[in-house]
């Protein structure tokens, strides 16, 4: 590609980023600049892959570019490293990943006759936080967390746990609406990883934390569990390096 086409190219596609920042922004002024909306965005947490500090930097040094090559002619040109990491942050902005494609889909997962001594030693074990209860058609009825036994000692005057406890006796406080610190939501597989980070973004200061995203067919309880989304996974989640 010579660097005329480079600039060509670099050109058709941050104009067509920009269309797409204006509206994840949801500013709604005649003019938008590049830059205010990507601030918005950015400082908002708006977007998953624009809330990555380099991501942001990069994008406001394209910004830059953008006005020089608009004002000047030979001054610059991106380099084909430089296109290349542009067209590939714009890729996962303009279509983004959905929740499948993210989602952990070899589950550790558990039913109610597990031994809750087992449960316990699988989470340690594996480092895990928080262990799915599936029934025979691998639906979600509860999810067995750190918390758990919190939540079910909490208020009893006399608890007595022994190596004869599995899930089932503490059916109640697995159950998704019953955990006291933690919210569960099914989600879509073909929800947006934009849309799932918006939801586990906690809207008041009382809100819960969200332990886990459920992800089903079409988002619902009554379907088979596909997989699991953590807070951390979307955080850690690199989705335009």
């Amino acid at each position: 590609m010579t660097e005329e086409e480079r600039i060509d190219a670099f050109l058709s596609a941050f104009k067509e980023l920009e269309k797409e920042l204006v509206f994840i922004s949801r500013i709604k002024d005649d003019y938008v600049s590049f830059s205010r909306a990507l601030n918005q965005i950015y400082y908002n947490r708006m977007n998953p892959v624009i809330a990555q500090r380099d991501n942001y930097d990069f994008l406001k040094t394209a910004s830059d570019l953008r006005n020089i090559l608009s004002h000047e002619n030979g001054v610059c040109a991106p380099s084909a490293q430089f296109l290349e990491r542009f067209l590939r942050i714009s890729r996962s902005i303009l279509s983004p990943y959905n929740c499948y494609d993210v989602c952990t889909k070899e589950v550790s997962s558990c039913v109610l006759s597990t031994p809750l001594l087992e449960a316990m030693d699988r989470m340690v074990k594996d480092g895990l936080t928080h262990l799915p209860v599936l029934d025979s058609k691998k639906r979600v009825i509860g999810v067995f967390s750190r918390s758990t036994l919190f939540d079910f000692v909490h208020g009893r005057t006399e608890t007595h746990l022994d190596e004869s406890y599995t899930i089932q006796d503490l059916r109640k406080a697995i159950s998704i609406e019953s955990h006291l610190n933690e919210d569960f939501f099914f989600v879509p597989r073909n929800m947006s990883v934009l849309s799932a980070f918006e939801k586990i973004l906690k809207k008041k200061a009382h809100d819960k934390q969200v332990g886990l995203l459920l992800v089903t067919e079409n988002g619902k309880k009554s379907e088979r569990l596909l997989g699991v989304i953590t807070t951390v996974d979307l955080a850690k989640l690199k989705i335009a390096e």
